[in-house]
């Protein structure tokens, strides 16, 4: 097999990290991908990330506002597959290259556009930065960090991670259009949807009333013993902390975050740590969550990280190596990921010849194909590098024949199985299910444990639009029935720890043999072989393995558990799953597709992901969390706080003047974006000065209306912002769960789809589906009759509601 999109042209109009980085998938796996570059060049190239988000590419120098480039765009869109335009909303239609005028030329065109909200709305205009999207959202003020009573900055790039991987999905799930129908769309989505959909919480039911907004240092105590999925766990205090989740020092200075929701996996690492003891103690004996008196959970803590600090973090990660079910990861750098062993092993670090730097050692696919693997061998390009050959050159498109078919969903006719647990793996296939793919969640009698956690708006988004049938697999019968499941599906996934699928009978080989064309996706943590690829993992040890949580913690403060890897691992499987369906879709072949939640999560924080002879070093937050530099960071204004985004030096000097500082920009010191950052603590000082002569809400409107990005940051809350905004009320972004069933039986209301299709639009609405709610169902379809379905549900083979 070829790779997955030889053939296809994409032409990218995008810049920072979202485009870019969806974009060098494409490339990745295929796609011929040209940047128009704008005129006076992307200033995005000044960051080391540039190198490898646009990896592979060619570049092209056209000023689409010049009376010559109409035939050049013309020749462009004719000959293109796809367009993905990041302008700014009605941008691309003044320069003549929108939508309505590309469709004319390629009625097969699939034209994607990425804004910061949307192309409607009170703040479609607003810029698309990930901090001016988390703050208007309420991210910030939802934040945990070090200072309580204001917003903290949100340094994860998870907003332009998530985006750039709806972004991808959403163009394979159109490129399958255009090959049933020969027909393309106009494809949209936003920041918004990528800071919004992945995260906690966001549900609201019918009828109520949201309770007033609080910092998360405002989180009751009582909250996190409990074992709530808050997002302030204190796991760094024995005094706040629960001991499952606790974040310890040991005797090197280095930390490891630990995470045992389970209580089995508790007490395994309990009595790895050689503490089997408490068990037997009445004062401990309901650990980590059951005292007698509260003192008692204290005094566990302490004595706990009393025991960590006898080893070294090295001792610790030998010792939990021997112990697979134990989860704790020490916390590292991004940097310290990319060049770990089992990184390095499961085929995620590259390198590449940059003629610019030398060689980049480099963060790899998003997903390993087997069959058709990313090829990862080719720079960045000069920007410019390609004018004469792409323009001299009009390319034609070889389109073979409609294959035929009226799609009304994306994915309608498409049949994914999942066989997975948790929030990571299961979240991928919700994305799908909303694409309009028919997905089954095949569990055990005793459902998906995260079930038990009844009320957890992540279970319920991940249990969104699915059919549930409780299978025992490890029964003759209950193979049986999967083996009929298996037959006529397109998708297998599941995130069993590598020997599980063997002893059940369900890894590829065996599952090939019922469905050739089968693509199956094993969704692991660590990868399918090398030392720690059997070992538990859950949402803080990947952020503390990726360096989320030390990136997000800030210069030299203590490390912070992070709460995001589970959504981000769960939008990389989806992009892993949609790539093998694209080879299937493309080729009529299936195979197996590896994601891992390390790897998804280290695309995250792919701005650092690479390593080459004199690579300026990563620009943290600092240690209060106000934010990277004095050009994009939080301010405390007369009443409140705004989040500025000014990097770049034009920005920089329309601040300049709307401030009437038109001095800064001329003083050596702040001269250009190196000397800004190189000098931001004096910057930061003189900026602090101004903004606190107005209101947060007078620094928005007056800033944001001479196009400079400033918002405020300490507005509602997020999930308030979602249900309440003037914006997310206008674009009908919360809509109502269409079966009207939540887990208490109240209906609610639940995000929209990530994505927009002009020409067949995803489903809107999916539902929380309760477990078993559709064996009966299922089986029927599979050919057993009532009688038989009764018996298996008497063995113990089935289970429904």
């Amino acid at each position: 097999m070829t790779q997955i999109l030889d053939g296809v042209r994409v032409l990218d109009l995008t810049q920072g990290m979202a485009g870019p980085l969806a974009t060098m998938i494409l490339a990745d796996y295929g796609a011929e991908v040209v940047r128009i570059e704008p005129p006076g060049g992307d200033p995005w190239w000044q960051h080391p990330a540039y190198l490898v988000w646009n990896r592979g590419k060619k570049s092209i120098d056209l000023d689409l506002t010049s009376p010559e480039a109409g035939e050049h765009i013309t020749n462009l869109l004719a000959g293109a597959d796809v367009v993905i335009e990041g302008l700014g909303p009605g941008r691309a239609d003044e320069l003549g290259i929108g939508y309505e005028d590309a469709r004319r030329i390629n009625p097969a065109l699939v034209y994607l556009s990425v804004s910061a909200f949307g192309d409607r709305g009170p703040y479609r205009d607003y810029a698309a930065y990930d901090g001016i999207v988390n703050a208007k959202t309420g991210r910030m003020r939802d934040q945990v960090g070090w200072t309580p009573g204001r917003p903290n900055y949100r340094a994860i790039n998870d907003t332009s991670y998530h985006t750039a991987m709806f972004m991808v999905q959403g163009l394979l799930a159109a490129l399958r259009v255009v090959q049933m129908t020969g027909r393309g769309q106009r494809v949209s989505t936003s920041l918004l949807a990528g800071v919004t959909a992945p995260n906690n919480p966001w549900r609201r039911l019918e009828g109520e009333t949201l309770p007033p907004d609080r910092y998360a240092s405002e989180v009751s105590p009582d909250a996190v013993l409990r074992g709530e999925l808050v997002l302030d766990r204190k796991e760094t205090d024995p005094y706040r902390a629960i001991p499952s989740q606790l974040c310890t020092e040991c005797k090197d200075g280095h930390w490891i975050m630990h995470s045992h929701i389970q209580q089995g996996l508790f007490r395994k690492w309990i009595e790895t740590i050689g503490f089997g003891w408490i068990f037997d103690d009445p004062r401990y004996a309901g650990a980590p969550t059951s005292y007698e008196d509260d003192q008692y959970r204290i005094d566990l803590n302490l004595m706990i990280m009393a025991r960590m600090k006898e080893k070294t973090s090295a001792e610790w990660r030998e010792i939990y190596r021997r112990n697979p079910d134990v989860a704790g990861e020490v916390m590292q750098t991004t940097q310290e990921a990319i060049h770990h062993e089992q990184f390095r092993h499961s085929g995620l670090l590259v390198e590449v010849e940059d003629p610019r730097v030398g060689t980049i050692a480099q963060l790899g696919p998003i997903a390993l194909l087997r069959d058709t693997p990313a090829v990862i061998d080719r720079p960045a390009p000069v920007p410019g590098e390609h004018t004469a050959e792409i323009l001299g050159n009009p390319r034609v498109p070889d389109r073979p024949a409609p294959t035929g078919g009226d799609p009304k969903r994306p994915l309608d006719g498409t049949v994914v199985l999942e066989l997975a647990s948790w929030l990571a793996a299961p979240w991928s296939t919700a994305l799908l299910a909303d694409l309009g793919a028919r997905v089954i969640k095949v569990e055990p009698r005793s459902g998906d444990p995260y079930r038990l956690l009844a009320t957890n708006e992540g279970m319920i988004r991940c249990n969104q639009g699915k059919e549930s049938v409780c299978v025992d697999l490890k029964s003759e019968a209950g193979r049986e029935i999967l083996g009929k499941l298996v037959a006529q599906a397109d998708v297998v996934m599941h995130n069993f720890r590598p020997g599980v699928p063997e002893r059940l009978g369900i890894d590829y080989d065996s599952l090939r043999k019922v469905k050739p064309d089968l693509v199956y996706v094993h969704a692991s943590a660590y990868g399918p072989t090398g030392p720690d690829s059997r070992r538990a993992a859950f949402n803080p040890t990947i952020g503390a393995f990726s360096g989320n949580s030390v990136f997000q913690s800030g210069e030299g403060n203590s490390p912070i558990g992070d709460q995001s890897p589970d959504p981000i691992s769960g939008s990389g499987v989806a992009t892993g799953i949609m790539l093998g369906l694209a080879g299937k879709f493309r080729t009529g072949k299936g195979q197996c597709v590896d994601t891992t939640m390390m790897g998804s999560v280290v695309y995250c924080n792919s701005d650092d992901a690479m390593d080459y002879p004199g690579k300026p070093p990563r620009r943290n937050p600092d240690g209060q969390q106000l934010g990277l530099e004095a050009t994009y960071r939080l301010y405390e204004t007369g009443d409140g706080w705004v989040f500025l985004a000014a990097m770049w030096d034009a920005e920089f000097a329309a601040l300049c003047e709307a401030l009437g500082r038109s001095d800064l920009p001329g003083d050596e010191r702040f001269g250009s974006s190196a000397r800004r950052y190189e000098h931001r603590v004096e910057l930061g000082e003189v900026l602090e000065g101004v903004f606190k002569t107005r209101t947060a809400a007078d620094w928005e409107q007056f800033l944001t209306g001479r196009g400079i990005a400033c918002v405020r940051a300490d507005g509602p809350g997020h999930k308030r912002f979602l249900h309440e905004d003037a914006h997310t009320t206008e674009i009908g972004f919360m809509v109502p769960a269409k079966t009207g069933a939540g887990t208490e039986g109240t209906a609610y209301f639940r995000h929209a789809p990530v994505l927009e299709f002009s020409e067949t639009p995803c489903v809107e609405g999916n539902a929380y589906t309760p477990l078993g709610s559709h064996t009966r169902e299922i089986l029927r379809e599979l050919g057993y009759d009532d009688e038989r379905i009764e018996e298996l549900g008497r063995d113990g083979v089935v289970k429904w509601r």
